[in-house]
C-alpha cells in the first residue's frame, strides 16, 4: 500500500478492498452450461454476462491500441490540406481522408477503427501554425467572404463524410485554438450559420462541438469537453459555462442526442495544484489505471456526464498487464455495454416463413448507441459455424436501450438504474433454404460498413466472427435437442477478425489537380505603418450568455480608413471585455506608440481602454498594465480617441489591447478604424 500514502484515507480503504486480480480472472475458458429450456415450441436461452470488457467499436479510448482496447482515432484536419481554394472540390477532402485512415500500413477498416476528425485553422496562435487556404486571410473570422466559405465546406464536408463508413462523428471544430472555440469563441451569427449547415451536411453522423451554446444544444449536437473530469472545473464551484455545470444545470439529457467525449488533459493535472491529482485521477494515464481510487474517480465522472469515449487516457500502456486490467475496468462503463438477460426463438421455421426473435436487454454502461446499426439473425451450420443465411431483425433499435440515468456518487449508482428492454424482430427465411439443424446467433452489423458484425453483446455465448450462438433450431422439423453442449465459445473481449468494408468508389478516389486560385497578400505588421491586423478578430471575453459581438462593414464612418464595425450588444454583465490580441510574433519593441480608435454606445455609459503585457483575461491586473485610458465616455455619435505610451522593457507575453465594457447594463457599443504605431 506504500504507492498509495498520499491518497485520503478513504481512498485508501477503497483501495484495499479492490484488486486488478478480480479483472484478470477473466482469464479461463467461458462456461458450456447456457441455460436452455423449451416450451410451447419455444426455445429460451439466458445467456451468461461476460464479465470482462469488451473492445466494442465507437466507445472507450480515442486511440488505436494494438494489445489494448481502443477503436477510435481523432484526427486534427487543417482546412488547407483538404480546400486548396473557393473552387476547390470534394474530392480533395475524400482523397486525404484516404491517406489518413491508415495505421502502420494497416487500413482502418481492416482493424475495425473508425474515425472522428476536426478541421481546424489555427492551432494555438503561434506564427506558422494557421492553416487558412491562400485565397483568404489569415486571422480572418468575421468577414462576408468567410461565413461563405465556412458555409461551402460544411457542404462539401457532408458530401465526403456522411456516408463514408469509415467516420463514427465529426467534430465542428473550424473556429478558435485547436478548433475549440475561443480564442475568438464563435459569434451568434456565426453559431447559427453552422448550426444550419452541419444539420444540413449530416443526416448519419453525430456532430460535436466544444461548449454548450443554446444554438448547438437545441440541434442536439454532442459535445468534446477537453478537460474532462479536472476537479476545478466540476461543480459547484467550476465555470457555469463549462460542461460540467451546463450538463449538471441546464441540459442534462443532451448525452441522450449525441456522444459525450473529449481528452483528460494530464497537463493540466501536473502543472497546476488546483487540480489535485493525488485526490482525482492521478498525473498519467497508467497511474489512472493502476491506482483503484483513480479509476474510481474516473468511473464516477464517465457515469455522471455518460461519456462514450475519451482521448489522452487511451495513452496507457497496453502491454503492461496491470495498466490493462484497469483499463478493462473502464471500458465497462464508457458508452454502452448490451448484456442479453433473455432470447426466445422458435425451436423449428419452415422455410420461407418468417421468423421472430424475442430478447430482454439492458444497457449497463453509460451512454446509448448512436447510430443505427441493426441486430442480425443468422443460422449457423454447426460444423463450421459460418452462416448459411443471416438477416436484419426488422423491428429492433438499439439505439432506444439507454442506460441509467441520475448518477448518485455517494452510493455509486444511478437513482434510476437500467431498465429492461423487451424487443422483438422479424426476418423471412428464404423458400430454398436447406431444412436440417442450425444454430440460431445475434450480432450488430455496421450498417455502412458492409453490414458486417461489429459490436458484441456482453455475454459469454460469441463465435469468432462477431455472432453470439444462442441454441439449436430445426429448418423443416424440430432437432433433437435445443441447447448447445459440447460447443466450445471463443471470447468476445478481443476479436481481430472483425472489420468492415470501404467503397471501392470511395478508396479509388486520388487527390485531384488544384484548381486556379488567387491568393490573397498576407499582411504583415510593420511599426511604422500598423500594427494592427485589419483581419485579425477582436474577442469577445467573459462569454456573458446574453451579449454578442457582430462585424458589418459601414461606408458612411466619417474619416475612418478602415469600414469595418465592430458592435457588442446586449445585457453586458459584470465583465465583459473586448480584446485584441496582437499575437504570438508581433512583438511591441521599446519606443513610444500612439493607439487611436473611434467608438461610439449608449450615452452616460463609459469604457476603460488599456495595452497589457498578457493575453489573459485575468492577467491583466497592474502589473501587466502598460497603458490605460479610463472612463471614455460613449456617445451616440463617432467619436475619436488615442493615448500614447512609452515601453521601456521588452514584452514578456503578448500585448493586448482591451475595452472592458460597461457593467450590468443593456445596450451597446461600437468600435471602428482602430490603429497603432510607434511615433519615435
Amino acid at each position: 500500500m506504500r504507492k498509495f500514502r498520499h491518497l485520503p484515507v478513504l481512498a485508501r480503504l477503497f483501495c484495499a478492498s479492490f484488486s486488478v486480480e478480480s479483472v484478470l480472472a477473466q482469464d479461463r475458458p467461458p462456461s458450456q452450461l447456457i441455460p436452455t429450456s423449451v416450451r410451447d415450441g419455444w426455445v429460451t436461452v439466458t445467456p451468461p454476462e461476460f464479465q470482462g470488457g469488451i473492445n466494442n467499436p465507437l466507445k472507450g479510448y480515442r486511440g488505436y491500441k494494438k494489445d489494448g482496447y481502443g477503436l477510435l482515432e481523432r484526427i486534427y484536419i487543417k482546412w488547407q490540406d483538404i480546400e486548396a481554394g473557393a473552387d476547390d472540390t470534394v474530392e480533395r477532402i475524400i482523397a486525404h481522408t484516404n491517406r489518413i485512415t491508415e495505421i502502420k500500413g494497416r487500413r482502418f477498416e481492416d482493424l475495425n477503427v473508425k474515425l472522428v476528425p476536426r478541421v481546424y485553422l489555427d492551432w494555438n496562435g503561434s506564427p506558422g501554425r494557421q492553416h487558412w487556404p491562400v485565397d483568404l486571410h489569415t486571422f480572418d473570422y468575421d468577414s462576408p467572404e468567410f461565413q461563405v466559405r465556412l458555409q461551402r465546406l460544411v457542404a462539401k464536408l457532408g458530401e465526403a463524410w456522411d456516408n463514408d463508413p469509415r467516420i463514427f462523428a465529426v467534430q465542428m471544430g473550424l473556429i478558435g485554438y485547436w478548433g475549440e472555440h475561443h480564442s475568438p469563441a464563435p459569434t451568434a451569427a456565426q453559431r447559427r450559420l453552422l448550426t444550419e449547415a452541419f444539420q444540413k451536411a449530416f443526416k448519419h453522423k453525430p456532430v460535436l462541438v466544444r461548449h454548450t451554446d443554446p444554438e448547438f444544444m437545441a440541434a442536439g449536437f454532442g459535445i468534446y469537453y477537453d478537460t474532462f473530469a479536472n476537479l476545478s472545473r466540476e461543480p459547484p464551484d467550476g465555470q457555469r459555462d463549462q460542461l460540467p455545470w451546463q450538463a449538471t444545470n441546464v441540459y442534462p439529457d443532451i448525452w441522450k442526442r449525441a456522444p459525450i467525449e473529449g481528452e483528460v488533459e494530464y497537463n493540466w493535472q501536473k502543472q497546476r495544484a488546483s487540480a489535485k491529482p493525488a485526490e482525482t485521477f492521478g498525473r498519467t494515464p497508467d497511474e489512472t489505471m493502476k491506482v483503484p481510487a483513480y479509476r474510481h474517480y474516473m468511473t464516477d465522472k464517465i457515469r455522471r456526464y455518460h461519456a462514450s469515449y475519451l482521448g489522452w487516457i487511451s495513452g496507457y500502456t497496453d502491454t503492461d498487464r496491470e495498466a490493462l486490467a484497469g483499463a478493462a475496468e473502464l471500458q465497462k462503463v464508457f458508452g454502452y455495454r448490451f448484456v442479453l438477460d433473455s432470447v426466445s426463438y422458435p425451436l423449428a421455421v419452415q422455410p420461407g416463413a418468417k421468423m421472430t426473435v424475442k430478447l430482454t436487454a439492458r444497457n449497463t454502461g453509460s451512454a446509448p448507441f448512436y447510430l443505427d446499426w441493426p441486430v442480425a439473425v443468422a443460422l449457423l451450420d454447426p460444423a463450421t459455424k459460418k452462416p448459411a443465411w443471416s438477416a436484419e431483425l426488422n423491428g429492433i433499435d438499439i439505439r432506444h436501450w439507454l442506460p441509467g440515468e441520475d448518477w448518485d456518487s455517494a452510493a455509486f449508482v444511478y437513482r434510476r438504474p437500467a431498465i429492461s428492454y423487451q424487443a422483438e424482430g422479424h426476418a423471412a427465411l428464404p423458400a430454398d433454404i436447406k431444412p436440417g439443424r442450425y444454430i440460431v446467433a445475434l450480432a450488430i452489423l455496421d450498417r455502412q460498413g458492409g453490414m458486417l458484425p461489429s459490436a458484441r453483446f456482453a455475454i459469454e455465448n460469441y463465435f469468432r466472427g462477431g455472432w453470439h450462438p444462442l441454441g439449436f433450431i430445426g429448418v423443416g422439423v424440430p432437432p433433437a435437442q435445443a441447447a448447445l453442449t459440447n460447443v466450445r465459445f471463443d471470447r468476445p473481449d478481443f476479436d481481430d477478425s472483425l472489420h468492415y468494408k470501404v467503397p471501392e468508389k470511395l478508396l479509388a478516389v486520388t487527390t485531384p489537380p488544384a484548381p486556379p486560385v488567387k491568393a490573397v497578400t498576407p499582411w504583415k505588421a510593420d511599426p511604422n505603418i500598423e500594427l494592427i491586423n485589419p483581419w485579425r478578430s477582436w474577442t469577445l471575453e467573459g462569454r456573458p450568455p446574453d451579449l454578442d459581438k457582430e462585424v458589418r462593414f459601414d461606408s458612411s464612418v466619417p474619416g475612418a480608413a478602415s469600414k469595418r464595425v465592430i458592435r457588442v450588444a446586449g445585457e453586458f454583465g459584470r465583465r465583459s471585455s473586448l480584446r485584441y490580441s496582437l499575437g504570438k510574433g508581433v512583438k511591441l519593441e521599446r519606443g513610444r506608440y500612439r493607439v487611436a480608435f473611434r467608438v461610439r454606445g449608449m450615452p452616460g455609459q463609459s469604457v476603460d481602454f488599456e495595452v497589457s503585457d498578457s493575453a489573459d483575461f485575468d492577467a491583466a491586473d497592474g502589473s501587466s498594465i502598460l497603458a490605460r485610458k479610463e472612463s471614455i465616455p460613449l456617445t451616440a455619435q463617432w467619436e475619436e480617441h488615442s493615448l500614447e505610451f512609452e515601453i521601456s522593457a521588452a514584452i514578456k507575453d503578448q500585448a493586448s489591447l482591451r475595452f472592458r465594457l460597461p457593467r450590468e447594463v443593456s445596450g451597446a457599443f461600437e468600435l471602428t478604424d482602430p490603429r497603432l504605431k510607434l511615433v519615435k
